[in-house]
């Protein structure tokens, strides 16, 4: 019971950190720019542009040889439909710091529950024990192929803070694992 606690805690506050960086309007992560990128091309929302992306990590991760987990189908599911219903109630500009500093303790949360990982956070296990590069490193290059997608198709999303956090996203995990003393590999 206390692992699903940390999965679901960990999925809500990462879904209500994401919603706020959206809502506030003062960008947001690289992945999350994709998501509203994909939303926008297809007319959907971002949260079901958000499982269409988790399903498309998770396929990828798999044929890297990494695991699906209760994580990974609870994350792909309810952390998507939770961005969408926080979007709807949140005001205009909340707190996009207090946002910032929610997702990534959610997802440190959510994996060291046990039941597997998000799909981005997965295909990042993968990449690293594939390549044996750094936590700060590989996220990094995969949050660029994420702002790439976001230029492409949510350009009022990708501010000069989403190429901060393209960057800096990785040292964040990394320090965030390090404070719960959680290895993701």
């Amino acid at each position: 019971m206390k692992r699903l606690t940390s999965l679901l805690v960990g999925n809500t506050m990462a879904a209500l950190g994401i919603s706020m960086m959206i809502k506030s309007g003062l960008g947001c992560f690289a992945l999350t720019a994709g998501n509203i990128a994909i939303a926008n091309w297809f007319g959907i929302t971002v949260g079901i542009a958000g499982m269409i992306l988790e399903v498309i990590m998770l396929l990828l991760a798999t044929y890297l040889g990494e695991g699906i987990g209760l994580t990974s189908i609870v994350n792909a599911i309810y952390g998507s439909v939770m961005i969408d219903v926080f979007s709807l109630i949140l005001p205009i500009h909340p707190l996009m710091v207090v946002g910032l500093l929610i997702i990534p303790f959610g997802w440190v949360l959510m994996g060291r529950a046990g039941f597997g990982d998000t799909g981005s956070n997965i295909l990042m296990n993968a990449l690293l024990k594939k390549y044996g590069l750094s936590i700060s490193l590989m996220r990094g290059i995969q949050e660029l192929v994420f702002l790439a997608l976001g230029i492409l198709g949510a350009r009022n999303y990708v501010t000069w803070f989403t190429i901060v956090l393209t960057f800096g996203l990785g040292y964040l995990l990394q320090i965030c694992y390090k404070l719960v003393k959680y290895d993701p590999t």
